[in-house]
């Protein structure tokens, strides 16, 4: 069974020296729906960062949000000068919201984060150190040891888990947890896998898959993840399983073309 160690070394490339620490950590959080939730999400997470020696901001993705969402947006973005509230007023989806927040963030780097509170804030720190240390992207792996999963739905489990066997198959990876889109990227990552296509919950496929094709560097940490308190989810496994196989194929197809163009 891989641990942390194992994973970090099967990287495509080891981590570099040369890189120059973030100044600044960026979190990108699209929100839908969400009044139930995001300002608590949005406190812990501050409260949380704070203890830290590092320097971040908040990008908060509002994604046409129809309940109080935005009014909670606007009021906590102005009692905390780290968040900022951004509206997609362009089509909508989880996929949209998140290539939103890439062209507003400000940072050096960049983590991925849900707005639900599914995603511990102490494993978006781990994220951030590793890109200290010189990794160009971090990954989380949820069914790793240290990993802490708790409410995961069995028949997701399962999808969830085939899934990703097949995609570290395919990619001789030893990397599991592909299809997870809280992962943090420096900012030449997002940068040269530019341009982003997928609008929906696929867009975890075309980033994590996109950057280890191209050969960037990154480490895999154990992360925690919680069944989410309230709110409606908007993943709905049924209707996945064709765009993610269309990315996939994008994503290689395009890795290729770079390849026997360089």
């Amino acid at each position: 069974m891989m641990n942390e160690k194992e994973v970090n070394k099967s990287s495509l490339r080891q981590k570099s020296d040369h890189l120059q620490p973030a100044q600044l950590f960026s979190i990108v959080m699209p929100a839908y729906n969400e009044d139930d939730v995001i300002e608590k999400t949005l406190i812990d997470l501050i409260s949380h960062l704070d203890k830290s020696d590092f320097q971040y901001e908040i990008v908060v993705i509002n994604d046409g949000s129809t309940d109080q969402t935005e009014a909670i947006l606007t009021k906590i973005s102005a009692l905390y000068d780290v968040i900022k509230h951004v509206n997609n007023d362009g089509p909508g989806g989880y996929g949209h919201a998140i290539r939103k927040g890439l062209d507003v963030y400000q940072g050096d780097a960049v983590v991925i984060v849900t707005s639900d509170g599914s995603d511990s804030p102490k494993d978006i720190v781990r994220y951030f150190e590793k890109i200290q240390e010189g990794y160009e992207c971090a990954f989380g792996s949820r069914f790793m040891p240290g990993a802490r999963v708790t409410g995961y739905p069995k028949f997701k489990l399962l999808v969830n888990r085939t899934a990703n066997h097949f995609l570290s198959w395919l990619l001789k990876s030893q990397y599991n947890d592909f299809t997870n889109g809280f992962k943090c990227y420096r900012r030449h990552v997002i940068d040269d896998i530019q341009p982003l296509i997928t609008g929906q919950f696929n867009i975890t496929i075309e980033l994590s898959v996109s950057a280890t094709l191209s050969g960037w560097n990154y480490a895999v940490v154990p992360t925690d993840w919680i069944q989410r308190d309230a709110g409606d989810s908007s993943f709905y496994m049924n209707k996945l399983f064709k765009p993610y196989f269309l990315t996939l194929i994008y994503c290689m197809t395009r890795s290729y073309l770079k390849k026997i163009k360089r």
